[in-house]
């Protein structure tokens, strides 16, 4: 019956103040606008690195004039120009949006201003394999040689449209996640008089549909919440919920699951409800969470006008949603909460290392086939004509949903390089293993040179389905030559890391073994292959 008693009392006290409370609200949104920038890019939700850790010092090594610019996040990603797709890095900073790429030799770097961007949007495209996001600038700006007014980004994550959401919004003031399409202007109904004239072509405008992806859905399962009551009315001291009809919320720690306080499931079934209500934070050091063990930091998330500078929102009581919250402990505020969201990382020994050394795994005489024609069939621009060799090549290897780019020529690139180049994405099927699914999303870069003595086809691939795999490529360099007039296949290969990840070790002892097993199917591609090509030349 009190607390009923409390709850009416403040629900008055909240209608009578609600106009106080807005000019409150107002007066400190206000006062915050003198705030570093730091602090204002914690406070809209975007994670920032101090200037000496690891993923700054990578931006500082790639980018020039950096200083006092902040690293909000870098993410693996890819952009199209000139039909070729430069896999990377998308570094987001507090004034720019940046990408690195270099592989196969091929070197593009490309940085916008926010300011001298127009909007981000993510494209619906069922044909992609991975999130497209499209960069609209205001003014034609150079990359790799060329002027450019929109950048064909493509992100491999779903987790990582979160982060492009929030900069979106944050720094250029436009929802990532609408898509714009063409809809028709209806007109208003004509009188007879004005039907009689000739009748004009119905307009259409550009008109913003419903947000096909919530972005609050990215983190919403893992952030926590931290509940308290206040002890006394008359004085700000507060301790985990206590009364009877609090249920979940007497664990202080929980998460917020429809209309429903509960116990987070991050947090060990084992640990009793008294232990997790005396914690000053999150009860939550580490996690098994996407196949991994993983070590976990917690921060709070202040939203100017929706919390206090800790991140706090009062009420009379713990109710869902946004509605009876205010920023401020009003005179009548029995209970606040504050929402965390967690940091996943992996201890590490070392930093992201450079490629491994290649190593030779495979060597084998072929036959008697002529290297020019294997050139040539490699160097053809339908990879799917069933008379190519890689057309046998995919079906051995059930590669599925080809996407295939033209073929680049080497000297095109402002980092020249010998042969042609072509990026393909695909779905692979992944051999039996732990924490791996039946199959996977794959980026990755062709590079062929041949040689009046040798003919060279080099992959570099990421998978982007199995875990940490966006973190690695896997390199790979065939190499076939003319060894007393039969054809000899040479297999090297190696990883390279743009991310240091405790499944190293294992990485680097699985890829050799799995490769070798593919040049061995290899051999047999090319010998039908060529079986197939010798009667069409007799």
């Amino acid at each position: 019956m009190l607390a009923l008693t409390f709850r009416c009392l403040g629900w008055l006290c909240n209608q009578l103040c609600g106009v106080a409370a807005e000019r409150r609200a107002a007066s400190r949104a206000t006062r915050r606008v003198g705030h570093v920038q730091n602090a204002s890019l914690e406070n809209s939700g975007l994670k920032v690195w101090e200037a000496d850790l690891a993923p700054a010092d990578e931006f500082g090594r790639i980018f020039s004039d950096v200083a006092g610019e902040i690293l909000i996040q870098s993410l693996p990603g890819s952009v199209k120009v000139r039909n070729f797709r430069h896999p990377g890095k998308v570094f987001i900073t507090n004034t720019r949006l940046c990408f690195y790429s270099y592989v196969l030799g091929v070197e593009v770097s490309f940085a916008a201003k926010w300011i001298e961007i127009a909007s981000l949007r993510l494209e619906e495209n069922s044909e992609s394999h991975t999130y497209p996001v499209v960069v609209s600038l205001k003014e034609a700006m150079d990359f790799d040689g060329k002027d450019v007014k929109m950048l064909d980004l493509r992100v491999f994550e779903f987790s990582d449209l979160g982060i492009f959401q929030k900069s979106a919004m944050y720094f250029v003031g436009a929802d990532l996640f609408g898509i714009y399409e063409e809809s028709e202007v209806k007109s208003p109904e004509k009188s007879p008089m004005e039907k009689s004239v000739k009748e004009v072509p119905t307009s259409t405008r550009l008109v913003r549909t419903a947000s096909m992806i919530s972005p609050d859905e990215v983190l919403k399962e893992l952030s926590m919440w931290e509940l308290e009551r206040r002890t006394n009315l008359f004085k700000s001291h507060w301790k985990a919920p206590y009364w009877p009809h609090d249920g979940a919320a007497k664990m202080k720690w929980v998460a917020l699951e429809g209309n429903a306080y509960i116990r987070h499931p991050f947090i060990p079934v084992s640990m009793a409800e008294e232990k997790i209500a005396v914690s000053d934070i999150p009860p939550v050091e580490s996690v098994e969470f996407l196949g991994m063990r993983r070590n976990c930091t917690w921060s709070t998330c202040p939203v100017d006008g929706e919390t206090d500078e800790l991140g706090w929102q009062y009420s009379t009581d713990f109710v869902m949603g946004n509605t009876g919250w205010l920023p401020y402990c009003g005179s009548v505020s029995f209970v606040r909460r504050r929402c965390w969201q967690p940091c996943f990382y992996t201890d590490a020994d070392d930093d992201a290392a450079p490629a491994t050394a290649k190593e030779t795994i495979f060597e084998q005489v072929l036959g008697e086939i002529s290297l020019e024609l294997l050139g040539q069939s490699l160097e053809s621009d339908d990879w799917k004509d069933p008379d190519s060799l890689m057309a046998f090549y995919w079906e051995e290897t059930g590669a599925m949903d080809l996407d295939i780019s033209p073929w680049s020529d080497g000297s095109s690139f402002a980092s020249a390089v010998k042969g042609k180049v072509r990026t393909i994405e695909m779905r692979s099927p992944v051999p039996p293993a732990p924490m791996c699914p039946k199959e996977t999303r794959v980026q990755s870069t062709w590079h062929i040179v041949v040689l009046p003595d040798q003919v060279l086809l080099e992959s570099v691939t990421m998978s982007l389905d199995v875990p940490c795999g966006t973190m690695f490529n896997v390199i790979s360099c065939d190499s076939f030559t003319i060894k007393d007039g039969k054809l000899k296949m040479s297999r090297t290969c190696g990883v390279e890391w743009l991310q240091s990840s405790w499944l190293k070790s294992m990485v680097e002892q699985n890829v050799p073994p799995q490769l070798k097993a593919i040049a061995e199917r290899m051999v047999g591609v090319v010998t039908r292959w060529w079986e197939k090509a010798l009667p069409e030349l007799t």
